[in-house]
């Protein structure tokens, strides 16, 4: 799904710059860092927010901290109209990190983090599979994540 882009000026993107690097900065460090006063970075992240460029906040995780270390990317086909569904059923997965339609030789790209070559199996040949709409799968494991974004 596009969507629209919206116009901001220097002040928005520096302050989006600053939230994408720390999340949990003040009204205060960002005002003195830009240079403008608290009400107008308060002003701006609520615009920001309300216009939805801002989508919430949270906590970035090193999942391989937790012991997820294996990076799967898994391409499935489905037929168009069994989209929705398979995205649905997959949402419900612990494993899966990212999920997105693409173009190309798949219908959608899953990104799954694993503790195991184990637990990757078992999601590509024991949880996939009773998604029936499914037609085919076609697994990838990271050898190296060499940049990873939030």
């Amino acid at each position: 799904m596009l969507s629209v882009a919206v116009e901001l000026d220097e002040v928005d993107q520096k302050i989006i710059e600053m939230l994408r690097r720390n999340g949990r900065a003040s009204y205060k460090e960002i005002a003195e860092e830009l240079g403008v006063g608290v009400a107008t970075v308060y002003k701006r992240i609520k615009r920001l927010e309300r216009i939805g460029v801002i989508k919430g906040y949270t906590a970035v995780i090193d999942e391989s901290k937790l012991g997820k270390n294996i990076v799967g990317y898994v391409g499935l086909e489905v037929r168009p109209a069994d989209t929705s569904k398979v995205i649905s059923e997959l949402l419900k997965l612990d494993d899966v990190v990212e999920l997105v339609t693409v173009t190309g030789a798949f219908d959608i790209l899953v990104k799954v983090r694993a503790k195991s070559l184990e637990d990757l199996w078992r999601f590509i040949y024991v949880k996939t599979p009773r998604i029936k709409e499914i037609l085919k799968t076609t697994t990838m494991i990271a050898i190296d994540v060499i940049k990873e974004e939030v």
